[in-house]
């Protein structure tokens, strides 16, 4: 698939999956207190369709508790798109905000003043 193609995929993918889970995972609110998706990346051949996301509260449980209703995501998720071949679905967690909270933090420690 063209590079242009699949950037409007992941686009899509990611709009539609925001709503699919809010929808699906009940209270999210209140457990995770904001889930984010914060990039999608799909194979070019559409076998996969990797999902980072990250959340403010109960980071260790977000990628169990999207496990846990993979199912449904993924059967909400193929009714809604078209396309030939539906990607399967990977949570990923992603942790690049820590990683940029704590460079963040080194650097103030180092600056002299």
């Amino acid at each position: 698939m063209k590079q242009d193609r699949l950037s409007k995929l992941q686009w899509v993918a990611q709009k539609l999956l925001s709503e699919i889970i809010f929808e699906e995972i009940e209270d999210s609110e209140k457990i995770f207190w904001i889930i984010t998706i914060t990039w999608v990346k799909v194979s070019s051949d559409l076998s996969y369709l990797d999902v980072f996301i990250s959340s403010f509260k109960e980071k260790a449980i977000l990628p169990k508790t999207l496990a846990k209703h993979w199912y449904d995501i993924q059967k909400k998720f193929n009714q809604k798109i078209w396309l030939i071949k539906l990607p399967k679905i990977r949570f990923r967690y992603d942790n690049s905000w820590e990683n940029y909270s704590n460079i963040d933090s080194i650097l103030r420690d180092l600056d002299i003043h």
